[in-house]
């Protein structure tokens, strides 16, 4: 039985004697519409076909893992010079590194 024929058989039944009001405020949500290269489509239609969610979800919570990647990331300050050294160590063929 698909999604759509269980949600017709439920609604069959009129008895709402036992039914809840949910009158909770719902956060506002706001539509944003992105162009996205073909490549980064196929990838959100993959994820979102793999994980059994739409592809709002998979970029929502892409979007959240960025904003509490961003949250967490903290700012250091150093010397220029020191931040000199540690590039020029980081490029330098392993076998010519000097402690």
């Amino acid at each position: 039985m698909t999604k759509r024929e269980e949600a017709l058989r439920a609604l069959e039944s009129r008895d709402w004697t036992g039914a809840v009001v949910d009158d909770a405020k719902r956060q506002t949500s706001i539509v944003y519409s992105v162009r996205v290269d073909q490549e980064l489509s196929e990838w959100i239609a993959a994820e979102s076909e793999r994980r059994g969610v739409s592809p709002s979800l998979i970029i929502r919570d892409a979007l959240t893992e960025a904003k509490a990647a961003q949250a967490s990331d903290e700012t250091v300050t150093l010397k220029l010079s020191d931040l000199h050294r540690a590039v020029n160590r980081l490029v330098q063929p392993i076998g010519y590194r000097t402690a």
